[in-house]
């Protein structure tokens, strides 16, 4: 218990309170709190869902066992048209403890975590820890667990998300979870995640095209001078 104050305390003092979501950055891995948003602070989370589909995970190892249904969202938003993609951790039965939930394959588009306090569930995570190099991974760490086996039985996480400048996307990212004890790890799985299409090579014929009338025009207007 101290250690998790302690903790918290120590990243409240390195990072602003905020109630919209959090730009990732650097080049190196940084850790960054979250500390949920809603709608009505940013509307840009508004939008239409595309994608809304249910997958199964299971994690096991050092006397540990969870296992449960991964929901996994794309949205795009009605403000900006760009691609929101959600995640929310539903374990339904195991003895163990979710600590961490690392999902990869975002490098190259600019990155905003958080999660929705105004969604179901019932914890969200609180911190986005950034892996700057390169990799495009994120890992999203419950201080308090998910999935404990408690009194009040399993607990399952709100939606958390990362906010892209994408506006496309398809299945070739993949995430896998941690469980408290760090020899508990799943295996990977895929996830919806930002794809990059290419230009086609009439476009750039086209543009290219034109480069090339600008240059020619200059150039005659240079001999005019």
């Amino acid at each position: 218990m101290k250690k998790q104050i302690y903790s918290l305390l120590y990243t409240g003092l390195l990072l602003p309170i905020s109630a919209s979501a959090v730009p990732l950055f650097g080049t190196a891995t940084t850790d960054f709190v979250i500390n949920g948003t809603t709608v009505a602070s940013r509307p840009e989370l508004a939008g239409v869902i595309l994608e809304d589909k249910l997958s199964n995970f299971t994690i096991s190892g050092a006397g540990e066992t969870l296992s449960g249904i991964i929901q996994n969202r794309v949205v795009r938003s009605d403000v900006d048209g760009t691609l929101d993609f959600y995640w929310r951790i539903i374990p339904t039965s195991g003895d163990g403890d979710l600590m961490a939930f690392r999902v990869g394959g975002f490098d190259g588009f600019a990155l905003n975590a958080d999660w929705r306090t105004d969604g179901v569930g019932d914890i969200g995570p609180n911190i986005a820890r950034y892996f700057g190099d390169g990799s495009g991974e994120v890992n999203f760490l419950f201080e308090n667990e998910v999935g404990g086996n408690d009194i009040s039985g399993y607990q399952t996480s709100k939606f958390f998300f990362l906010d892209t400048d994408a506006v496309n996307y398809n299945k070739n990212a993949s995430f896998d979870l941690l469980c408290s004890n760090q020899n508990c790890i799943s295996e990977s799985y895929s996830t919806f995640g930002p794809a990059t299409v290419p230009v086609p090579a009439s476009v750039w014929l086209f543009v290219t095209g034109l480069i090339g009338l600008t240059g020619l025009n200059l150039q005659k207007k240079g001999k005019q001078i």
